[in-house]
């Protein structure tokens, strides 16, 4: 499939976002990416939205992909001004906000705070809280969490293809049902030159440190709970290191749904926490959010 997005610069307050556009006339949905990822999570699925008429805009959240200039002022509370200042840039309100990961969770605290913008909020693995032990540092558990995906922010690649042989060996990856051309793609946005002729990956540590911090903030285990919006959460099957617990407790899941009745559920099969948006989830979960905005 051929993208027929556009890679524009928005500004905001400290600069400006690279925001990619698929533009059609329909109705317009705002994809938010993850972490320590890019709006190139989102490649396979915004063609699928806008082959069937969507407008789609995805942004790099600054310190990531295109934005990765865009340094310091990170959080939660950063991102969801910035992305109030990219939906009033298109001048088209209210949108639909995908969230995958950390994008879930930006995307709840944007409801809550400013629901005329939003027309109905999809979260993919993510905007429940996440477990932590009372005993370990944030700092500590995203660590442990993350893995192979932080790890990589402190190391240099020979090449393109020794980036790829990285991300082969991560458990989410080794499985080749879950490698595709759109994990390629993802992985070689993510690279820019090192000083030494070599490659790095262009997000910045503090940034994912700053982030991941709000992520577990006492306040995230209700924010959710004040949502007003239509709500619909996509969780994978597996974790973020494929293992058989996902990253999101099933019986969390089921509690909020339970007390949220404007909140649905769907699980993913065969998918894990990358997976479902960079290979195996791409035309499911295309599917439920059409589903979901034809509601």
């Amino acid at each position: 499939m051929n993208s027929e997005r556009k890679l524009l610069e928005v500004p905001i307050n400290d600069g400006s976002l690279t925001v990619a556009h698929w533009v059609a006339e329909g109705p317009r949905i705002l994809l938010v990416h993850g972490i320590s990822s890019s709006h190139m999570a989102w490649y396979d699925i915004g063609n699928s939205l806008h082959d069937e008429g969507y407008d789609i805009i995805a942004p790099d959240l600054r310190g990531r992909g295109g934005s990765s200039s865009v340094r310091g002022g990170y959080g939660l509370k950063a991102h969801e001004n910035d992305l109030r200042q990219i939906i009033n840039y298109f001048s088209a309100k209210p949108v639909t906000l995908v969230g995958h990961s950390m994008g879930a969770y930006v995307g709840v605290q944007f409801a809550v705070n400013y629901p005329e913008y939003l027309e109905r909020l999809i979260l993919v693995d993510g905007g429940i809280a996440l477990p932590r032990p009372t005993d370990v540092e944030p700092h500590e558990y995203l660590l442990k969490t993350l893995g192979p995906a932080l790890d990589r922010l402190s190391l240099e690649f020979d090449n393109k293809e020794a980036y790829f042989n990285f991300w082969r060996d991560h458990p989410s990856f080794s499985d080749p049902v879950n490698w595709s051309e759109g994990v390629e793609r993802f992985l070689e946005y993510d690279l820019e030159p090192a000083a030494n002729g070599r490659f790095k990956s262009r997000v910045a540590k503090d940034a994912v440190f700053k982030d991941g911090g709000d992520l577990l903030a006492s306040t995230m285990v209700t924010m959710i709970d004040m949502v007003e919006v239509p709500m619909l959460l996509l969780t994978a099957e597996r974790g973020l290191l494929n293992q058989e617990k996902p990253m999101l407790p099933v019986m969390a899941v089921k509690e909020k749904v339970a007390l949220i009745e404007h909140l649905a559920w769907q699980e993913i099969a065969k998918t894990n926490h990358y997976s479902i948006t960079l290979s195996t989830g791409v035309v499911p979960v295309s599917g439920a959010i059409q589903d979901f905005c034809c509601v």
